[in-house]
C-alpha cells in the first residue's frame, strides 16, 4: 500500500550525484517544467531474492513538494527499457518507463547496482477518460488521473468490478482505493478465499485492517473456514492470528471457537504467560483458568511466593482470593 512520509528539507539532494542534483534543480527551476503538476523525484530498489523493484516517487507541483512520498512493489518486467541484465549490475544513467492504463510515467536518472535514483515526468493518455465515461464513470481531472495511474487502477480493476457486482464507485473513491491497496489483485484474492465484498468502502476498510489473503489463509489453515467478513475483521482487529491460534495450541488449546479466542487475546494470555505456569508446576490449567488470573492479576511471581512451606502449589482459586484482598 501506498503511503506519506515527511522528508527533511534537502535529503533528496544528498541522495543524489552532483551532476543529477545539478539537472534535477535546472528541471525543477524552469518555468515551462514548473507549470507541470506531474513530475517528480523517483528512487528504486531491485530484491532479487523477491523479484520485485521497490519504486518510491517523490510528488512535486509547481517546484515544492505534494502529497508526501507514494511507494509500492513492481515486477522487474514493468520497468520498460530496464532489462534485467542492467537493472542488477550496470552503474550509469538510466532511462524507463511504466506504462498504465491511465498514462506512463517516464524515469531518467542513475542506475548503480540495483539502486537508482533520478527524476519522473507523467504523460496522461489521452483516451482514458473516454475510456471511463463509456464505462459509466465520469471523466477525470488531470490529478484524478495522475493517481490512478499511479496506483494502477486501470480498465481491468474496472471491469473486474463490474464482474463481482460492485456498486460502481465515483473516480475520487477509485483514487481512494488505489491509495489504500484495495485494487485489482487485492480484489481477487478475496474472491478466491470466497468472499465477494460487493462494497468498495467495505473493500478498503478491510485492506487498512489488515484482512489480507495470507491472514485469510492462515486461519483457514488453523481450521477456521468460511469465516464471515465481519468475523475475519474483529479477528485481526484484535490481534488473533495464525501464529497466536498456534501458541494456544502448543499448550494444548485445540478446537476455540471464534470468542474463546478473543476472550484469550484481549485478556493478555499470551505464550510466554502460559509458559511462565507450566514451568511453575501448574499443568493442567484450563483456558477459562488463565484468563481469570490474568484479569486479577496473579503473575507466577506472585504464585510462587503463595506457595506452602512444602512447596505445594496454592489452587488457581485461592490464588485469586489472595491476590484479590491484597495479601504478599
Amino acid at each position: 500500500m501506498s503511503h506519506s512520509t515527511r522528508i527533511r528539507p534537502g535529503y533528496l539532494v544528498r541522495q543524489l550525484s552532483p551532476a543529477l542534483c545539478v539537472l534535477l534543480l535546472a528541471t525543477f527551476s524552469s518555468p515551462a517544467v514548473a507549470q507541470n503538476p506531474d513530475q517528480g523525484t523517483w528512487r528504486i530498489y531491485y530484491e532479487p531474492s523477491r523479484e520485485r523493484v521497490q519504486v518510491t516517487f517523490e510528488h512535486y507541483e509547481n517546484g515544492a513538494r505534494r502529497h508526501g512520498s507514494t511507494s509500492f512493489g513492481v515486477r522487474p518486467s514493468e520497468l520498460r527499457g530496464l532489462p534485467l541484465s542492467q537493472l542488477s549490475s550496470y552503474s550509469g544513467p538510466a532511462k524507463f518507463q511504466l506504462v498504465r492504463d491511465a498514462g506512463t510515467f517516464n524515469f531518467e536518472g542513475q542506475l548503480r547496482d540495483g539502486v537508482g535514483t533520478g527524476f519522473f515526468t507523467f504523460a496522461a493518455d489521452s483516451r482514458f477518460p473516454q475510456q471511463l465515461a463509456s464505462r459509466g464513470y465520469e471523466r477525470p481531472t488531470a490529478d484524478q488521473q495522475y493517481w490512478l495511474a499511479m496506483h494502477d487502477v486501470g480498465y481491468a480493476m474496472l471491469d473486474e468490478l463490474r464482474a463481482q457486482k460492485y456498486d460502481r464507485p465515483s473516480v475520487n473513491q477509485l483514487v481512494v482505493m488505489g491509495m489504500h491497496g484495495a485494487n485489482l489483485d487485492y480484489m481477487k484474492s478475496l474472491s478466491t478465499a470466497g468472499h465477494r465484498v460487493g462494497d468498495t468502502r467495505r473493500l478498503v476498510t478491510l485492506r487498512d485492517h489488515g484482512v489480507s489473503r495470507d491472514f485469510i489463509g492462515g486461519l483457514t489453515d488453523a481450521g477456521y473456514k468460511n469465516l464471515s467478513l465481519d468475523d475475519l475483521q474483529e479477528l485481526r482487529d484484535h490481534g488473533v492470528t495464525p501464529d497466536f491460534i498456534a501458541s494456544l495450541r502448543q499448550f494444548g488449546f485445540t478446537g476455540l471457537t471464534t470468542n474463546q479466542l478473543l476472550e484469550a487475546r484481549d485478556h493478555g494470555v499470551t505464550e510466554s504467560f502460559m509458559e511462565d505456569f507450566r514451568d511453575l508446576g501448574y499443568k493442567d490449567l484450563s483456558l477459562r483458568d488463565l484468563v481469570r488470573m490474568r484479569d486479577h492479576g496473579v503473575t507466577t511471581g506472585f504464585a510462587r511466593q503463595q506457595r506452602s512451606s512444602d512447596g505445594r502449589l496454592v489452587s488457581v482459586v485461592d490464588l485469586i482470593r489472595r491476590r484479590d484482598r491484597g495479601d504478599y
